[in-house]
This record gives C-alpha cells, sequence and structure tokens, in this order.
C-alpha cells in the first residue's frame, strides 16, 4: 500500500503535468505533496488562523429541529462564533451547507480584534444575484466586504475596504472558492484559479465577521470560511486552496484517483486470493 500511494504522489505530476501541490488520498483522508514534502491542512493551526466555520462539523453547529442556525462555532474554539438569536434571521442547515435567503439571514460574530492584513478562503454558491447584496463584512458596515457588483450585473462579484476592486464571476449555483486579502494597496480578490486580481481596496479593518450580511443581504449558500490574519505566502495559499478544492470535490484529480485506488484494491484482493487457492 505504501508503494501505491508513492506511486499515486507522483503519478498524477506526469499524467496531467500538474506543477504545483498534488492531492493524495489515504486512510486518513487527503494529504498534499509537494516535490516529496507533506503539506496539509495543518497550516491552518499556525496561530494565524483567527477563526474557521465549517458547516458539515456538526459539533460547531447549534440549530432547531427545523434546522435553523443559531450558533455556528469557530471550529477552533476562540469563542469567536457566528451568531443569530431571532427565528426569521436563521440561516437554513443542510448537507450541502448554511443557506442565507437574501431577506432576513444574516450571522455575526462579536466585535474582536481583526485587522489588515486580513486573507479570507470560502467556499460558497450565489443562489441569485441581485445588486449590490453583500456575502460578507466586517463588524461595521463596508469595512471589509464582499459584494455582488454594485452598478454590475450578475454573476459580479467585487470587494471593499475604503475601495472597490475589479468584479469578476462567479457562476449562479455553482460553488466556488474564493480568496481574498484586504491589505491596502497589496489587496487580491480570486475565485478558484482564474487569473487573481490585485491592487488597492482600502485600508479599513474588519473587526470581526458578518456573514450574509446585516446590511444587503444576499443570497448565498455557505459550505466553508477561513478567516486568517496574515498575508499568506504563495504557497501557503495554495495548500489551503487545494485542501478546499479536494475536499469538496472540485478537483478533476479525485476521480481518477479514487479509480487508481479501487483498481489497486482489486488486484491485491485477486492476488491474495490466488495465494491461498489450494493447487490440487
Amino acid at each position: 500500500m505504501r508503494k501505491l500511494l508513492f506511486l499515486l504522489a507522483f503519478l498524477p505530476s506526469l499524467v496531467f503535468g500538474q506543477t504545483g501541490p498534488i492531492v493524495v488520498l489515504t486512510n486518513n483522508g487527503v494529504v498534499l505533496t509537494n516535490n516529496g514534502v507533506v503539506l496539509t491542512n495543518n497550516v491552518l493551526l499556525d496561530g494565524n488562523t483567527v477563526a474557521w466555520y465549517i458547516a458539515d462539523e456538526l459539533s460547531t453547529i447549534t440549530k432547531d429541529g427545523a434546522n435553523l442556525v443559531a450558533d455556528w462555532e469557530d471550529f477552533l474554539g476562540s469563542g469567536r462564533d457566528l451568531v443569530q438569536a431571532t427565528d426569521p434571521q436563521k440561516p437554513l442547515w443542510s448537507s450541502d451547507g448554511i443557506l442565507f435567503d437574501g431577506v432576513a439571514n444574516f450571522m455575526k460574530t462579536a466585535p474582536f480584534t481583526y485587522e489588515q492584513p486580513e486573507q479570507i478562503y470560502m467556499v460558497f454558491k450565489q443562489v441569485t444575484w441581485s445588486d449590490a447584496d453583500r456575502v460578507f463584512d466586517g463588524n461595521v458596515s463596508l469595512r471589509g466586504l464582499l459584494q455582488q457588483t454594485q452598478g454590475g450585473a450578475s454573476p459580479n462579484l467585487r470587494i471593499y475596504a475604503g475601495a472597490a476592486s475589479a468584479s469578476k464571476d462567479l457562476p449562479l449555483d455553482t460553488f466556488g472558492i474564493i480568496r481574498i486579502l484586504f491589505n491596502g494597496a497589496n489587496s487580491s480578490f480570486q475565485i478558484n484559479e482564474d487569473a487573481a486580481w490585485t491592487g488597492d481596496v482600502g485600508v479599513f479593518d474588519m473587526g470581526g465577521f458578518d456573514l450574509g450580511s446585516l446590511g444587503q443581504r444576499a443570497n448565498i449558500q455557505v459550505k466553508e470560511v477561513i478567516l486568517r490574519n496574515v498575508d499568506d505566502t504563495d504557497q501557503t495559499e495554495e495548500v489551503i486552496f487545494q485542501y478546499l478544492k479536494s475536499k469538496y470535490g472540485l478537483s478533476p484529480i479525485i476521480p481518477f484517483l479514487m479509480l487508481l485506488l479501487l483498481m489497486a484494491h482489486r488486484r491485491n484482493r485477486k492476488t491474495f486470493n490466488n495465494e491461498i487457492t489450494p493447487h490440487i
């Protein structure tokens, strides 16, 4: 089995010409490798992650019998939980993520120190699009915003922290991975593996996190959000991206590797059966 995993660690590079971190399936989940060095999502435990919200981690979700969510805890236990006490404003949990209706739903942390550089990773989809609706914001309005582009067109998104970025598209009803860095003139905005926009989005600090947004609320469904207080290196950003990409089935390499593992398992079982078959 170890030989098989070693082969799979390099086979995707040979087959697909991939040069970045690649995905390998093991009994313990997903491992990312880069030139033989094991890289896992443990980078999220480096002390720079200020909050981590995972919709399918039910131990962090407080919901009622109708699946309305009152509390979405930080997976790291910091106490920076997303909360909503009013029933009509609670989003709806499902196995596909937490759904915000675009009318009343939002969840918000208490204020906490969250200052630029602020790096945010998010897996979500736009269910519908409405001009100027907000996917998330800071503790105070317009203090670190992901917005359905004001004055734009569906499915445009932009970021804002005193100045606006260029717009980028995430097709409706399609889950994608958003990578955002709020860092003054050195900010960036990227959706999936498109070319990142870089530039100045202003210097406002978020000071907290408001998902769905108390202001103009977006109709979205959210699987995972990671908030970090660092300008991640290219390598760290790629590791986190690949972790999310593989976890949520957004990587074409996963089915291929699963097929290889299944084929290897069948070959091993056949070999084993042949070895123990008595000769008459």
